[in-house]
């Protein structure tokens, strides 16, 4: 019993102390987008920029004819409803945004609540109930089993080109290849969209990357994303030392051919112009067609590519870090000088025919109370466990019942409190979110096992790290610690 004791000693300090960095980009399947774009191409969204469909894509299309015609007209009529005039080309973007904000199928309910969520998929946000009663009337989950072998073949493709693109990128940023605060960005292959087709999103520090086939993997459009993720924060923590940045904008706000979320933010634009003035240095293409390049860039609104373009160089030449480097190369902007090399060159550039390719990465700051009170938690939970349960409770009960973060948050908290029956219950309250991180469920099966070990439910326990090992997660060497303690029961074995 003595040993027992000192087992549960153990077992608190080590749940209190937080998950080291894990892997920054996973690469996997996403049935909530493979359900939505199925139901798009039932509901009349008919765009492909290649030949001919994918084979998936056609068989996924005949759907339509066996559908149950209510649900049909239902389908067809919110997609025709929602157009909101413009194009099909410009649809799909939006129901990816809905998307991965869902929680798995067959639920497919949001993450949290309608103010939380971004613009577009609030947009269509009636969209999701739609999608539940297809995913039931037209067995998805039977045609996914169909298609299921196409996509990891597909992934499989990509896994190389995929990683090079980002060992390159890391390379040049001299970044580690791991995650911190919570950011990630998961990349998945969509068969059912159009051909060549890339859709970049984002939802506070998640970034997703919904890639169509393409003969050529689109690795430009994963690696301009992948910047984003690794130098978003930094550059918005960063533009606040720029002075008189608003007489930038005010530069371009009434210019013709400007993207409009340059002119109204100067984040947004700081942000673009060094994202675009580093993949130009890591391309190291012809200096003719960098300088074209560099100008069409410029003319499009992002006034500080030619700056960041040559400020580069000393970065290269040096050691640090690039997100160290960052508050340098912003602090050394000159306004001034800026303004006048606007006056000099910005009406003698011609607007580009072809306007580049923006992601969705919204930099701007948003209100986003959930996550203030969920960042602020986080800062508490070392030093101040009950402000902390404040604030964790803040956003359960006011906000969002089945948050991820703070339910994990809370369950540590109680085990602190060594109330084991209460941790065990939010827990499983964790595992079941749609929020949850997959290293906080990991973590939740392995706490709940030595839980149940100390109580000595031993089969319950093993089915947890059983669980815990099925998740693949290794975060804080998740699974030696599930397989160690598969093998034998943490704390000892209970009196007989």
């Amino acid at each position: 019993m003595f040993r027992r004791c000192i087992g549960i000693f153990i077992l608190l300090a080590a749940c209190v102390t937080p998950a080291p960095a894990q892997s920054l980009v996973a690469i996997d399947q996403d049935l909530r987008v493979f359900t939505t774009v199925a139901a798009l191409n039932v509901a009349g969204f008919d765009v492909e920029l290649g030949s001919q469909y994918h084979l998936v894509r056609a068989e996924l299309r005949k759907i339509a004819d066996t559908l149950d015609p209510a649900l049909l007209k239902k389908l067809r009529d919110f997609y025709a409803t929602h157009k909101g005039g413009r194009p099909d080309e410009e649809q799909l973007a939006k129901y990816i945004s809905l998307a991965v904000v869902l929680t798995d199928p067959p639920e497919l309910k949001p993450v949290g609540r309608e103010e939380s969520l971004p613009d577009e998929a609030r947009g269509v946000l009636g969209f999701a109930e739609l999608l539940r009663e297809f995913y039931q009337k037209a067995g998805i989950a039977r045609q996914w089993s169909r298609f299921e072998a196409s996509y990891e073949a597909e992934m499989d493709r990509l896994g190389s080109p995929l990683r090079d693109v980002l060992t390159r990128t890391d390379s040049y940023m001299r970044a580690p290849a791991t995650s911190t605060a919570g950011k990630s960005m998961r990349i998945t292959v969509e068969l059912a969209a159009p051909r060549n087709s890339v859709n970049v999103r984002s939802h506070q520090d998640s970034y997703y990357v919904v890639l169509g086939y393409a003969p050529t993997p689109k690795m430009d459009e994963v690696r301009h994303a992948y910047l984003h993720l690794r130098l978003n924060n930094t550059l918005l923590s960063a533009a606040s030392r720029v002075e008189k940045k608003s007489n930038l904008t005010a530069l371009i706000a009434q210019e013709r051919g400007v993207s409009p979320e340059y002119a109204q933010s100067f984040e947004n634009l700081l942000a673009e112009s060094l994202i675009r003035a580093v993949e130009l240095r890591m391309d190291r293409a012809p200096a003719a067609r960098t300088d074209e390049s560099v100008r069409n860039y410029y003319r499009t609104g992002l006034l500080l590519t030619p700056y960041f373009y040559t400020a580069l160089a000393a970065y290269e030449a040096g050691e640090t870090p690039l997100q160290n480097e960052i508050e340098n190369l912003v602090k050394a902007i000159d306004v001034g000088k800026e303004q006048t090399r606007f006056e000099q060159t910005f009406s003698s550039i011609p607007m580009p025919e072809r306007q580049p390719l923006r992601v969705e990465v919204p930099l701007a700051p948003r209100v986003d109370p959930v996550m203030d009170l969920l960042l602020a938690a986080q800062a508490a939970f070392a030093k101040d466990k009950p402000k902390a349960r404040e604030l964790f409770e803040k956003v359960l009960r006011d906000h969002d019942p089945n948050n991820g973060r703070a339910l994990y948050g809370m369950a540590l908290i109680e085990m602190d409190k060594t109330n084991l029956d209460e941790a065990l219950q939010y827990f499983d309250k964790t595992i079941k979110s749609g929020t949850a991180d997959l290293s906080m469920r990991t973590w939740s099966y392995i706490h709940s096992g030595h839980i149940l070990d100390f109580k000595c439910q031993r089969l319950a326990a093993v089915e947890n790290y059983r669980k815990a090992i099925q998740t693949g997660d290794n975060s804080q060497n998740a699974q030696a610690t599930a397989e160690r303690d598969l093998a034998k029961p943490f704390g000892g074995e209970c009196p007989q």
